[in-house]
């Protein structure tokens, strides 16, 4: 028989919250000492192998709001993608929640005809910055989906999740 090492090895696996101040377990890393550091792997959720760009003609109209509705659901479509398009300002708008796949919120009230040409895309690279059990900071640009960062993570920084890295997990 054949054994999955993940599977055998991590009993248990917690949702990441990205945090510039506390450590993977929830504690704050200023006041808790470097020897009490818990120490996890990471593993990569969703990471899109290339910047991904999508395209939608069907929202319904937005008047003066941040919330907007596609007529045909689009799971493409995620937080922290910028939307360029239509009446949008020249520079786009961030999302900042998805509803659901036919809704989203954006980070500023707008104006958008019915049907408008919209484009959705981030603004950088995959990446995921992280702190290691040795006190040093690395980053990670385009980890693969499914794969397990290959150091011993304490914190994930929250301003460096970017480009549609999502759905990591704590496996200690």
């Amino acid at each position: 028989m054949i054994r999955n090492y993940y599977t055998d090895s991590y009993k248990s696996g917690i949702p990441v919250t990205p945090s510039d101040t506390l450590l993977l377990d929830g504690r704050t890393k200023a006041t808790t000492p470097q020897g009490a550091w818990k120490e996890y792997n990471i593993y990569i959720g969703n990471s899109p192998s290339t910047l991904p760009v999508t395209t939608t003609s069907d929202n319904t109209v937005v008047s003066n709001s941040t919330n907007v509705g596609l007529a045909s659901p689009n799971a493409q479509v995620k937080a922290g993608m910028r939307v360029t398009g239509g009446t949008l300002p020249a520079a786009g708008v961030l999302i900042t929640s998805v509803t659901n796949n036919s809704n989203y919120i954006l980070a500023s009230a707008q104006s958008i005809a019915v049907n408008s040409t919209l484009t959705y895309s981030y603004d950088s690279e995959a990446k995921i910055k992280v702190h290691t059990i040795n006190n040093e900071v690395i980053e990670f640009v385009k980890p693969a989906q499914g794969f397990v960062l290959p150091v011993s993570v304490v914190q994930v920084y929250a301003t460096d999740t970017e480009g549609g890295i999502s759905n990591l997990v704590a496996l200690s």
